[in-house]
């Protein structure tokens, strides 16, 4: 969920100063990955996409360091969502294709982690673009936000990377708890569910 927040909001670079004062209170332009929030002519503050041909939309529009970013970031989603559904399964099988299903997923786990790493690092890179540096100011460039700070969309995917490591370590240790001779007796006689302290 944290991986799909990240990718989805447009907070991971937000302007040092409000654009508009409402009775909700102070609107801050920001940008993420391929949407951004900031104040239109006639429609108000408005957030949206920009990047309205996907990966064929200009780089001077959308750097090709975040294209990157949104491949790495997707990447690590999709993965990620077929590790929890390879992990619902294991109540039904524990091997699939001649493997353990736990071990499948802790690596899954791993090139997730690694994918939305490299997210992360990538996204950085293209703060160099004119949509930075109209919003942080020109001393923008690739690792100084300049007048803007990191939002909250950097640290969910900062977060993500961690519990996802994490997830890949208890998937090995489910793995290893599964080769006990008393959990594989209980399988070898039936057991679908078994709970052993």
């Amino acid at each position: 969920m944290l991986v799909a927040i990240a990718l989805v909001t447009p907070k991971w670079l937000i302007a040092g100063a409000p654009t508009t004062v409402n009775a909700t209170g102070q609107r801050y332009p920001s940008v993420g990955i391929y949407t951004r929030c900031k104040q239109m002519y006639k429609l108000g503050y408005h957030c949206g996409r920009f990047d309205l041909d996907g990966f064929a939309t200009d780089g001077s529009v959308y750097p090709w360091e975040w294209k990157a970013a949104m491949f790495c970031m997707t990447t690590g989603c999709l993965l990620l969502s077929a590790t929890v559904a390879a992990t619902l399964l294991t109540c039904c099988r524990q091997s699939a294709f001649g493997k353990s299903i736990h071990n499948m997923t802790a690596c899954a786990q791993v090139l997730a982690g690694i994918a939305v790493m490299l997210a992360l690092f990538l996204h950085p890179l293209g703060w160099r673009a004119q949509r930075v540096q109209l919003l942080c100011g020109a001393e923008a460039e690739p690792f100084y936000p300049a007048d803007c700070s990191i939002g909250i969309s950097f640290y969910c995917g900062l977060a993500a990377i961690l519990l996802t490591f994490a997830a890949a370590g208890i998937s090995l240790k489910a793995e290893s708890s599964n080769m006990r001779s008393r959990v594989r007796r209980r399988v070898e006689s039936g057991s679908k569910l078994i709970c052993i302290p």
